[in-house]
């Protein structure tokens, strides 16, 4: 015991040494807008237009807008650096915002719907950015693994927390003040992120150097597979929980519920970087796998029962985080110099398309056959992702 601690507490230490104390509290208030505007998008459209359903296709509408615009942004971004693309796509999130506004105000339908896909076009995807300066600022193969688990942590918690913060400024305001909200906070913070020195890490390579570097090899196609089965059990365990709570007379305790997963999760993450190198990432991808798997299958049978169905969700979450990890892990040495932003903004835009399938299909299923079934699609995507461990490229990584 004596010696772990302080283990893990060198490790994490090296980070504010190699990006400063500021860096990692930035990235978090920097990416919260990120998990904010699906929902907030969706509270505002249903009180504008008096229609769930609207809404829902407006939300939808805004998270296929971010899975197309987050790899264009990374690809811009590693042609011509952080700061100025990111700088950029501040402005233009505004006033994709004043459109959606706008449109409210004085469109129908499909216009408002464009202007949501345009609110998620622009949304700028500080988590990836900020992996892809860890690639560049961490040389230690130890070090790069011990960002992408604190990035993991971090992404946990604002998941979290941005969608309460939602709720709560919607319930003491109102839905449009929700939104605004993460207007000020994507002007302030994901600004002071473009503009932190670390930007200097991501100038984009000299012509040649970039031609050198090659592209991206087709087989990311795997991780980013890995993320859509992720992404697949975030949004049909939202919907089952959400469903199951529903069931014995209250929805709104789904959410805590879902919570609870984070706990797990943020713990697993953070001692990551203590396995030993033996234990290699395509082992690590097949027991998180199978792991989420077995979550499923515990969370099914206690979708009738609200505290063990809790302790299941808390089962299911020790997995979550390190298999975030684990992904990114084998992307990142997948990347070609100068090419981190764009790979990481692929593996972005596959989470948002598995939220949405997950919530779609596993909501379905919730409705029609009860919570249990709403669980058969994250055991689907448990068992998917442990199988795809079988083909992860691990052979000729960079170190």
């Amino acid at each position: 015991m004596s010696t772990t601690t302080p283990t893990l507490l060198s490790r994490y230490a090296r980070l504010p040494q190699l990006a400063g104390p500021t860096y990692l509290p930035l990235t978090a208030l920097g990416r919260l807008p990120i998990t904010m505007v699906p929902l907030a998008v969706l509270a505002l459209v249903t009180a504008a237009s008096g229609s769930v359903a609207v809404g829902g296709l407006a939300s939808a509408a805004a998270a296929v807008g971010e899975a197309v615009g987050v790899p264009v942004v990374g690809w811009f971004a590693d042609r011509r650096g952080q700061r100025t693309v990111l700088l950029t796509v501040v402005l233009l999130h505004l006033l994709a915002l004043a459109g959606l506004f706008t449109a409210l105000a004085t469109a129908g339908t499909p216009v408002v719907l464009a202007a949501a896909a345009g609110v998620g076009f622009t949304l700028p995807s500080v988590g990836g950015f900020s992996r892809a300066r860890w690639l560049r600022m961490a040389r230690d193969p130890h070090d790069v693994t011990t960002a992408l688990a604190a990035e993991g942590t971090i992404d946990e918690a604002t998941f979290i927390l941005g969608p309460a913060l939602v709720g709560a400024v919607g319930v003491l305001g109102s839905p449009a003040a929700a939104l605004l909200t993460s207007a000020g906070l994507t002007t302030v913070f994901v600004s002071a992120f473009a503009l932190h020195r670390t930007h200097r890490h991501t100038a984009p390579l000299p012509h040649d150097d970039r031609r050198a570097a090659g592209r991206v090899p087709w087989v990311v196609a795997v991780p980013v597979l890995g993320m859509l089965c992720l992404g697949t059990v975030f949004g049909a365990t939202q919907t089952g929980v959400t469903a199951a709570a529903e069931t014995v007379g209250s929805a709104s305790l789904g959410s805590l519920v879902y919570a609870v997963s984070a706990i797990g999760s943020t713990v697993t993450t953070l001692c990551l970087v203590l396995l030993p190198a033996r234990f290699t990432l395509r082992a690590r991808w097949a027991v998180c796998g199978l792991g989420l798997l077995a979550g499923a299958v515990a969370m099914a049978l206690a979708a009738d029962r609200l505290v063990p169905l809790t302790v299941a969700v808390l089962f299911l979450g020790l997995f979550v985080g390190p298999a975030l990890v684990t992904v990114n892990t084998l992307a990142a040495r997948l990347a070609p110099a100068g090419r981190g932003a764009f790979l990481m903004a692929l593996l972005n835009s596959g989470v948002v398309l598995g939220v949405a399938t997950g919530a779609s299909a596993g909501g379905a299923l919730a409705e029609h056959h009860g919570p249990a079934w709403g669980f058969a699609v994250v055991a689907a995507a448990g068992a998917l992702l442990a199988a795809t461990a079988a083909v992860a490229p691990v052979r000729g990584l960079r170190r």
